[in-house]
């Protein structure tokens, strides 16, 4: 009677430690392989990024994250009950550019919406915790020797160790440039996709400002989205009386269009729009009040189209490819994108022993 048993001995590297890379080395790692993750930045999050300066913290990525998929239901849990997740009950309001309304599929599906705490990178380095991370480590070339992958990188040079497979936990364009000499499925695939820029503008005000919405979504102009940031559980502007702090997206379109403009000139419009969108709220008529701001550019904030494939793996090369942008977007797709490909890995190195 033969039973099943899981090789334990298979080394995997993992490039980007955003939530689908963290989800998938935590479920490679807690079936016995030996995972390494690179990250370019200082720490782990992705788009769960949190902006802290020392006048300002701020959530610049992901807003929040709804969870509806059983499997993120009770990761979302296990993020509740260790302490790093929240629940967000935000006012939240549309607004077409003449009108502002309620949003209704608030009212009819009761959408529960969580952010990180007390900032929403705090679920990241929760995960990461346990892992072996080499952060500031800008991946530049993978090649293949006697079967197994090296990793370069910018900082550190060639990487003592190889791995026995390599996954890709990073948006598509990338991808597709680490792989671009690679004769593989993966490079095809990450190639295919077009992804699209947002800029995000931090502000810190040195008032409050009496608006009826926490959130804002907006269908006509230059932004997307506005919310009062501190307004979501544990912000640190709650302890400061008086101050807030709010960020604003603008649309794809209107990034792409002024992705080569002077930062400040892109601030300054923004800003303009932000203090539009306000007074047409009847929120505020005095001018607003500044103490600090902060400007960041995502290259690769979401795509033109994203793909339904939840993750893809090449047997013949050993290269896997996870992120929101193979799942439909958000921070569940990017989860579950992670640790379904970590479960076909799994299920790859199952052998039948006599």
């Amino acid at each position: 009677m033969s039973q099943t048993t899981k090789i334990a001995i298979t080394k995997v590297a993992i490039i980007g430690a955003g939530i689908a890379g963290l989800s998938c080395a935590s479920a490679l790692q807690n079936a016995g392989f030996n995972v390494t993750l690179f990250e370019k930045s200082r720490g782990p999050s992705g788009r769960l990024s949190t902006r802290v300066t020392p006048q300002l913290q701020c959530d610049h990525g992901a807003q929040y994250f709804t969870a509806r998929d059983p499997l993120f239901l009770a990761e979302v849990e296990r993020w509740l009950k260790a302490g790093v997740a929240a629940l967000w009950q935000p006012n939240l309001q549309v607004y077409d550019g003449q009108h502002f309304s309620a949003k209704d599929s608030d009212q009819t599906l009761k959408t529960s919406r969580y952010v990180g705490y007390p900032k929403n990178n705090a679920p990241a380095k929760w995960l990461a915790d346990s892992l072996n991370i080499q952060t500031e480590s800008t991946v530049i070339g993978i090649n293949k020797q006697s079967q197994q992958w090296q990793i370069n990188t910018k900082e550190y040079g060639l990487n003592a160790e190889n791995f026995d497979a390599i996954v890709l936990a990073i948006p598509a364009p990338q991808a597709a440039v680490l792989i671009k000499n690679v004769a593989s499925s993966a490079y095809e695939m990450s190639a295919s996709v077009v992804m699209q820029p947002c800029f995000a503008l931090m502000l810190h005000l040195s008032q409050t400002i009496p608006c009826e919405f926490d959130g804002l979504f907006i269908n006509n102009g230059p932004l997307s989205w506005i919310a009062r940031d501190s307004a979501k559980p544990g912000r640190l502007n709650q302890a400061n009386a008086g101050t807030e702090t709010w960020v604003l997206h603008a649309t794809s379109q209107w990034s792409k269009a002024h992705i080569n403009d002077e930062k400040d000139t892109v601030a300054q419009l923004m800003l303009a729009e932000f203090t539009h969108i306000i007074h047409r709220s009847n929120a505020a008529s005095q001018a607003i009040k500044i103490q600090s701001q902060q400007l960041h550019g995502w290259l690769y904030a979401d795509c033109e189209q994203y793909l339904d494939s939840v993750f893809h793996y090449d047997n013949a090369n050993k290269i896997g490819l996870c992120g929101d942008w193979l799942n439909g977007g958000k921070v569940q797709g990017a989860w579950l994108s992670g640790l379904k490909l970590a479960q076909h890995l799994l299920a790859q190195h199952l052998i039948d022993e006599l």
